[in-house]
């Protein structure tokens, strides 16, 4: 298809960055509509976006998309995925798409008997600053990778990095975990607006330990006020048997075995991201450039289900996406049971 032509369910600040995304990129996508539930949000976007807006499904459907991006709210994320594919359409669903072991069998079960097409937008290994480190790994920087440690998001992003990092793709793995309940102090809202009363409130943060049957572990380490508290710090650390990657700093030897310590460097040009570099090699380089896109991750996301679409090839395939979708119950489970191990059991999509 020379254009896809894109539904999109969901108002809310993720379907921005979708809108976004196929606005800035014309030659590639199309909007068919913008799917409301509340006439008067419908028409102040319409005017404010100059897009097609509809509050019915009847209408979104009769558009004939090539595709819907689900990006509702998380809870009824699974019930438009259900509803599209048995309606006939081809689904882009955001994270995660399943909110329990049943309907995340449920929903790949669907795929399976309807042959519609299904991918989870796990977008985080596509955002510049994960890629160039994943790319590092991948390229041996650290030697093999035995440990993450994911202090900078949550749940089903934060399995997925894991999963890449480590190379353990659908390897059986067992948690323990508990969350904590601490106080916390107040320094803004979650829409940046600052709060000076001192006020503190118990705030939830759950550790949890991943051990991968290769012996390769995972550590859980997260609280949901880390994304807008401004006196809680976000990290990741990636250790392997040659080095260390902490943030954007790492550790290595190269090959005459000499110890060395460089950066990650974003490498700009008119506030926009060109490439990612580490010394001299190019790790990431922004396919976007010269566009209006804000989110590099949210844009691939619709490149690689158009190209699904075409080639029946995915950059993250619909099996990986499960994964991380069925850990994530499993990391729950851990988190409400403290220091009860809980097992993963082989799916159907491991085949």
């Amino acid at each position: 298809m020379s254009r896809a032509k894109v539904g999109i369910i969901g108002t809310g600040g993720r379907s921005l960055l979708y809108l976004n995304a196929i606005q800035s990129l014309p030659d590639q996508f199309e909007l068919s509509f913008m799917r409301f539930r509340d006439e008067e949000k419908a028409h102040k976007f319409k005017l404010q976006y100059n897009i097609p807006v509809t509050t019915s499904m009847d209408e979104l459907y009769s558009s004939k998309p090539d595709f819907i991006v689900a990006v509702n709210n998380r809870p009824d994320v699974g019930k438009v995925v259900t509803d599209a594919m048995n309606n006939g359409f081809a689904v882009l669903a955001e994270t995660p798409p399943a909110e329990s072991y049943e309907e995340v069998d449920q929903i790949w079960s669907l795929t399976q008997s309807t042959g519609q097409k299904l991918l989870v937008a796990e977008n985080y290994y596509a955002e510049p600053e994960y890629a160039a480190k994943i790319e590092a790994v991948r390229r041996g920087y650290i030697g093999e990778a035995h440990s993450v440690s994911v202090s900078n998001t949550h749940q089903y992003h934060a399995i997925s990095l894991m999963r890449l990092m480590l190379n353990t793709g659908f390897e059986q793995v067992k948690m323990i975990g508990k969350e904590y309940m601490w106080p916390l102090t107040s320094t803004q809202d979650k829409n940046g607006k600052p709060d000076f009363s001192g006020a503190a409130s118990p705030t939830g943060r759950s550790h949890v330990v991943m051990e991968f049957e290769s012996g390769k572990a995972g550590f859980y380490d997260f609280a949901i006020a880390q994304y807008w508290s401004v006196i809680r710090s976000r990290y990741m650390i990636v250790q392997g048997s040659r080095g260390e990657i902490k943030d954007e700093e790492i550790w290595f030897m190269d090959e005459r075995n000499r110890p060395m310590q460089s950066i990650f460097v974003n490498n700009m040009s008119g506030g926009e991201l060109l490439y990612i570099t580490l010394g001299d090699k190019i790790l990431f380089e922004n396919p976007y450039i010269g566009t209006r896109v804000k989110s590099i991750g949210v844009a691939t996301m619709l490149v690689s289900m158009k190209e699904y679409l075409e080639t029946g090839q995915a950059r993250y395939s619909l099996a990986d996406g499960m994964q991380d979708t069925y850990l994530t119950q499993l990391l729950i489970e851990a988190e409400k049971n403290p220091y009860r191990a809980v097992t993963s059991e082989p799916r159907p999509w491991q085949k």
